[in-house]
């Protein structure tokens, strides 16, 4: 089975860093990045991804919410064994009414921006074995490029290592300055990729990270991540006429951001919640892919921490609210 490139995840998410990119296979299902990273694929084509969730506000509930979000990933060079390419990615989240953090007097910033840019290589040896390198920088801020202090670095390597026909040990060093957990410091991996009962289920199972993928029959597909403490995507989808396919998904991740003129520097502005929706996905002609979902999003709320524990910090709780998402893909 052939995988197509489709788009980048956020949230920071895939190992859950900007760098690694969302694929999706020939039927239009999403696959985790920490999945193609022990399956060892490399971006196969350039692509551009935009999605968009918006929450209205409610009497006496969460304030107007719009999240706008541009990635893309652009083939440079690309042989038999070697892949050059860039990325970009650039978000923006629009707060319609001020929130305030209670007793730290801290309000939070009606406009938070991501920019980043930056080029990541893959190389396959013949032995098997992988090698993938990947370099961002950019700004997450109120206030892009305000100084250094405001400025992201993040660096992936990885390294895999064949087990037999179709299992893998994989090995990675990542940094960020913005990371939910172990923040600043560089992050060793291992984990071990494997396939089962005729490549219906699929697993990379490790430190930092668990994914899972369970494809009962062609019809029904499950899949689970996590990554580190606070971040886990779980999603069971169903294919309902031709490519398109419907799902249930659960969410829980947060934002970061590295507020100008911040007293601690070590801080960082979060926004953590959870989400529940259903959605509808499919490919279209052309190259696109259209993925379309409406939910709840509850247990949301703005915090200043170290990292994305809020047990023993002020934060200003959002009451829960409905959203809607649209994610329009696109493979060169």
């Amino acid at each position: 089975m052939r995988l197509r490139l489709i788009s980048i995840l956020l949230l920071g998410s895939g190992i859950a860093l900007s760098p690694w990119l969302i694929y999706a296979d020939d039927r239009g299902v999403d696959r985790e990045p920490p999945l193609m990273m022990g399956e060892g694929a490399a971006p196969t084509a350039s692509a551009l991804d935009y999605q968009m969730w918006g929450s209205p506000s409610e009497s006496g509930g969460s304030p107007t919410m719009v999240d706008q979000r541009e990635t893309g990933r652009f083939i440079v060079s690309k042989t038999a064994s070697d892949t050059w390419s860039v990325n970009e990615r650039f978000s923006h989240l629009g707060i319609g009414e001020p929130i305030m953090i209670p007793q730290i007097n801290t309000a939070v910033p009606q406009d938070l921006w991501s920019i980043e840019t930056g080029a990541g290589y893959n190389h396959l040896f013949n032995n098997g074995r992988t090698l993938g390198l990947n370099f961002t920088v950019g700004s997450d801020s109120d206030h892009p490029f305000y100084s250094i202090h405001e400025t992201v670095f993040r660096g992936l390597a990885s390294y895999r290592v064949p087990s037999g026909d179709h299992n893998a040990w994989l090995f990675s060093l990542s940094y960020s300055n913005n990371r939910h957990f172990f923040n600043g410091i560089p992050l060793p991996g291992v984990g071990y990729y494997f396939e089962a009962y005729d490549d219906r289920l699929q697993g990379l199972v490790g430190f930092p990270y668990i994914a899972l993928r369970y494809r009962p029959t062609p019809n029904w597909s499950a899949q689970l991540s996590i990554f580190g403490p606070r971040n886990v995507n779980a999603e069971i989808s169903r294919k309902l006429y031709g490519p398109l396919r419907g799902y249930t998904a659960f969410q829980w991740a947060s934002q970061e951001w590295l507020i100008a003129d911040r007293q601690d520097y070590s801080n960082r502005l979060f926004f953590d919640k959870k989400r529940a929706s259903l959605g509808l996905r499919s490919p279209l002609p052309y190259g696109f892919l259209l993925d379309v979902s409406g939910g709840r999003q509850f247990d949301q709320r703005f915090f200043v921490n170290d990292s994305s524990s809020y047990s023993s910090v002020p934060t200003a709780g959002l009451p829960p609210s409905w959203f809607v998402q649209t994610r329009l893909s696109y493979r060169l």
